[in-house]
Parts: structure tokens; sequence; C-alpha cells
């Protein structure tokens, strides 16, 4: 890649071989181009040349022959390279003795110690990261950011700004879609600061645009520590938010809804501000979180959104939740070492999450049961200083070329003994969690009843009195296989199939054959749907993967009802 980078090194502060071993470098702070971004992706995909992923070291009595190129880091080097080396977003590091006979290129991080070390050829440094996606054991770059697309961008003297128009979540059966618009702005250097504020609009409002129907998300940002590794926060939002998310995509819930009429979540609606601390250590698989909510949430009828099919069905009824204010401390953990997160063969994902209640207001408003019960005569009060967890782990094997065996454990609810506020309890049935049973089967009894709930003089809508349980547990288990099949055209004939040739297709599906097992539990309390807990849930199924579309058939091993379920989801279940 040499003579590419060469002549972009005429356009960007390069570091002459002399100064490398007079000084430290400085990190550049340089537009990757696109060029020079291809010009890496090719280097890093050469079948001679020599990879490292993560934090790795050359020993000093060590030597290798050839080209190198590093994925993530810091990439420490004690011996000795003959060859080209780019790390791509990653530090690199030289000690005494380290030695380089090549070009050097850094993508996404810095360099250090250069004064100690040999470099026979140039050391070019771009402060910009390399977008990429891995296609296996090699890379593609994705040039523009996927969160920058649809956006009006300017670059300012200080930095630049954009304006964007895009969805803020998923097609719902409360908001219709809800569209942000508003600008960015963030300004130039390795600690940027970045602000946001985004009015968004409901569809289900109608064209009235009633600042009063409309909901808005800001924050201000402040990055530190290099590389954006920390970054402290405050911001203030009114959105419509799922109580529960970690089943389904927000594109497979918002398609099930436009096309199905069948929403597979529930919402509840959040306003207030937040402060927060977000740690993202430059080349380690880790994103830390620590914030601070005040903020007031409220129960949210179904409005009528269009939907392809049943559309003048009604939509199924909202659970109610804690209304009132709640102040709590949020802290989230996510440890990501998969080979790829799109589609990992093997490694390791953690997701820990633990919320706080610090105090509030929060109560179950009144309502009445239909035919002639009465519900609660006034509001039940509810305990705002609980304390909620929600922990998946999850862990994939490479057992053959073409096999993986994965597995999955995700449980979550309340640390100590007393039922959880609504809007934090959990639900198990349907294609997110256990999907040979119909949705919300292990709900603890919550959706027993329905109950009317309305403003004083206004329209009584029907809801659930709750969502689900206060503890629950999942264990998922899947064994995936590879089918592959080469169909093409020709015979012995030479001539034949060389005409042949082009028209051949490589199909490799994968077969999936799984297993999930599921418990919910109900704890006392006001916030509880009546204390029952639910059976042990088992099923089993098999499903077919073609690329990112993946087609399943499950049934239940226990229960009344042993029918099996079809159903299709947009890529592997987790």
């Amino acid at each position: 890649m040499r003579g590419l980078i060469a002549v972009w090194a005429l356009s960007f502060p390069v570091l002459p071989v002399g100064a490398a071993l007079a000084q430290e470098r400085a990190v550049t702070e340089a537009a990757l181009p696109r060029a020079v971004a291809e010009e890496i992706v090719e280097f890093f995909n050469r079948p001679t040349t020599i990879h490292f992923r993560g934090a790795s070291r050359i020993p000093p009595e060590r030597v290798i022959v050839g080209d190198v190129a590093v994925l993530g880091g810091p990439f420490t080097v004690l011996g000795r390279i003959e060859g080209e080396v780019v790390v791509v977003n990653g530090d690199l590091e030289f000690e005494s003795g380290g030695s380089v006979q090549g070009d050097v290129t850094v993508v996404g991080g810095a360099v250090q110690g250069a004064g100690a070390a040999e470099v026979s050829g140039t050391l070019t440094v771009y402060e910009e990261a390399l977008r990429y996606v891995h296609r296996g054991d090699r890379i593609r770059y994705v040039g523009t950011r996927r969160r920058d697309r649809g956006r009006l961008s300017h670059e300012l003297g200080f930095g630049r700004s954009r304006f964007t128009i895009r969805s803020f979540s998923s097609y719902n059966r409360v908001e219709g879609l809800p569209v942000m618009f508003g600008p960015i702005i963030e300004t130039s250097g390795s600690h940027p600061m970045r602000v946001e504020a985004f009015g968004i609009w409901r569809t289900e409002s109608g064209f009235s645009f009633d600042t009063e129907l409309m909901g808005y998300s800001a924050r201000i940002e402040q990055f530190a520590g290099g590389h954006r590794a920390v970054r402290v926060g405050v911001g203030a939002r009114s959105v419509v938010e799922p109580i529960e998310t970690w089943g389904l995509t927000a594109l497979e819930s918002s398609l099930a809804t436009f096309v199905y009429h069948k929403d597979y979540r529930d919402y509840f609606e959040r306003q207030g501000w937040q402060a927060y601390v977000r740690v993202t250590p430059q080349g380690l698989p880790l994103d830390a979180t620590v914030e601070y909510r005040t903020e007031e949430h409220r129960v949210r009828a179904p409005g009528g959104p269009w939907a392809l099919v049943d559309n003048d069905e009604p939509w199924r009824p909202q659970p109610l939740v804690g209304e009132g204010t709640l102040r709590s401390v949020v802290a989230n953990l996510e440890l990501d070492v998969r080979s790829d997160r799109d589609d990992p063969a093997d490694g390791w994902y953690l997701n820990a999450r633990v919320e706080r209640g610090l105090g509030g207001s929060l109560a179950i408003p009144a309502a009445t049961v239909p035919g002639g019960g009465t519900g609660p005569a006034a509001p039940v009060e509810l305990d705002e200083r609980f304390t909620h967890a929600l922990l998946d782990l999850r862990r994939y094997n490479r057992v053959a070329p073409g096999a993986r065996l994965d597995l999955r454990a995700v449980v979550g609810g309340a640390l100590e003994d007393r039922a959880l506020p609504p809007q934090f309890q959990h639900a198990l049935g349907g294609e997110g969690s256990l999907p040979g049973y119909r949705l919300f089967e292990g709900d603890c009894g919550a959706r027993n009843t329905v109950v009317a709930y309305g403003p004083p003089g206004g329209v009584q809508e029907p809801f659930f009195p709750a969502y689900g349980c206060d503890r629950f547990a999942v264990l998922q288990v899947e064994y995936r296989g590879r089918l592959s099949f080469d169909i093409g055209f020709g015979g012995d004939d030479d001539d034949w199939d060389e005409i042949w040739d082009s028209w051949s297709v490589d199909v490799s599906p994968s077969w999936v054959v799984f297993f999930n097992a599921g418990k919910g539990w109900a704890l006392d309390g006001p916030g509880g749907p009546g204390g029952t807990d639910t059976s042990a849930l088992y099923d089993a199924g098999v499903g077919l993967l073609l690329g990112n579309l993946g087609v399943y058939w499950a049934v239940p091993l226990n229960g009344d009802e042993r029918s099996p379920n079809f159903f299709v989801r947009l890529g592997q279940r987790f």
C-alpha cells in the first residue's frame, strides 16, 4: 500500500523517519480518506498478510517476515518485523529495540515510544477510526457510519453540524412511527463536545404537530480520555419506551406491528432528565455506563396506527404501570469478546444491568373491572426503593467447520423479596423467548383480568392490571450446522464447463435445532399480578437460516396446547 499512502501523505502530516527516531509521535487529527480506507482493507484481506487481533506483543527475540495487520490493540513491538505494519482501530506501542523494516500506518489510534524504535519507512497516523464489518476472516469497509445516514451535514471551522430526520424507535401501537428531527453539533479535536436537540413527531397524532402530543430528546456530551474513551453527559427527554426489549429487535417488532397487526411489546411514557458517565476504552471490548435519573412515568393507551393485515381489529390492551415520579441510579456493563458481533462463531457476550430506586411517588392508578366488579377505589402506592437487575450471558462455540453450539441464559427481576412496579416486570412466551408458547404465556397471571381506566371525565380504555412476573429465568440452547449446495451446469467437455462456469451458484444455508426453558415468579406486594408463579415452560424446534432470514418451527413440550408455531426471524435468534 506504499504508493497510495505516499500520495495521501502529501495532504496530511506524516512523521519522517528521522523525526520518529528523535521524538514521540503526536496524534494526527486528520480525516481518513476513502481511498486510503479501501487500500487498508485490501491490505488486510490479502492471503499473505499476517493477522493479530486485540492486545498483542512481539517479544524481543522474535522476527516476523511479512506484512502485518492488527485489529484492535494495543500492539506492542519489541522484536523485529520485516514488512509493512497496519494497525486498525488500536494503538501501536514501541519499546526499546523494536524495529519495523517498512511503512507503518495507524488508523483510529495513536503511536507511543516512536523515539525508541527503528522504522525504515514512513509512519502515518489517522485519528479517525476505520468503519468495517467482518465477513468471515475478511473485513469490508462500510464508509459513512449508519447513524450518520439521512443527515444533512455541514463542516464548521470549530467542528461540524448535522440535521437529522429519522425514526426514533420502533413502529408501535401507541405512537405509530416516532420520527425524530433536529440538529447535532460537535466540536473538533480529540476531546469534542456534542450537542443534540431532537423533537419527536408521533405519526399517530396526525399532521397537527401539536407540541402537547410530541416528544423530545436532548443531551450534551463532553468526551475525554482520548479516542472518545470517556464521555460525561446530561440530557432531558419525553419518550414512549417499551417495557422489555431483550427478546426481539426493534426492526422485527416494527414489521410485525405494521404488517401483521401484532405488536410484541408493551409501552409506557417517561419524561425527565438524566446525568451519566460512559466509559468505552479504546481496544477493549467493554462499554460501561452509570446514570442518575429523575423522571415522571405515565400510562399510555393504544392508539390506532395503520396495519396491513386486520387493520379494523382493535389493538391489544396495554398494561397499567406505576404513575408518578421516580429517582433512580442505573449501572450497565457490556462485555463483548465474540469473534463477530453480527454472526459470531465463538466467544462470550455479557450484558449486566442494575437499577436502584431512590424514591419518588409511584402509584398504580385506580381502575374498574367491567361487568360489575370494582377495582381499587384509590391509586395503590408502590415502593420506589426497589432494586432491579438483568443479566444476559451468551456463549458461542465452534464445534466443527460450519457447526456451532450456542447457549444463552437470561435472568432478571427484583433483588428484594417484594413486587416490582409493573414497568420493571418481565413476561415470557412468544418468538423472542419461548416461541413454542403464545405471546406473554408466562406473565404470572397479569393478563387474566381486563380493567377499565381513563382520566376523570375521559374515555375509559381497557388495560391489563400489570405487565408480568417479578423474577424470571430463561435458558436457550441452539445447535447450528451448514448445508452446502453447488448448483451449476456442465459435463466432461472443457468448453461446456467454461461457458456455464459463470452460471454456477454456491448456496450455504444453515439448519438449526434449538431448545428453550423458562420460568417466572411473582412476589407479594401492590405491584404484583396476584402472586401466581408460572409453571416451568419447555419448548423445542428446528429452523433454516438463509443469510439474514430465519424460518423456524417450535412446539411446546408441556401444557395443554401442543400446536406447533411457525415464525420468521430477521437473523439468528441470539
